[in-house]
């Protein structure tokens, strides 16, 4: 017979808290997983508990999404790509008109 695990309940709060943590440790650590390992420590769940709130957090990867998820990505970003250019060319416009005047 298997022994009974016991989980510790963790509130938002604290989940939160630790994505942060996470976050800001990984650009010093060597890694995410030393920066998960370390908050887990810390906090006293296992490392991957706190690497699968990191990733709940971060949302859906393109790994992760299907077909239809990603042809809706592409959509969008088309979509803001379109009125990016176009405020550029509001901008160069304006900048030309300005040119010519002075």
């Amino acid at each position: 017979m298997m022994p009974h695990r016991s989980y510790r309940r963790v509130s938002p709060e604290v989940r939160a808290a630790a994505v942060e943590q996470v976050l800001a440790l990984t650009g010093k650590l060597r890694s995410e997983s030393e920066a998960c390992r370390l908050v887990a420590e810390q906090i006293g769940v296992h490392t991957n508990s706190v690497r699968n709130w990191v990733r709940a957090a971060e949302g859906p990867s393109l790994e992760r999404m299907d077909a239809g998820a990603l042809r809706r990505k592409v959509a969008l970003l088309q979509q803001q790509l379109a009125a990016a250019a176009q405020v550029n060319r509001a901008l160069a416009d304006t900048l030309n008109e300005t040119r010519r005047d002075t």
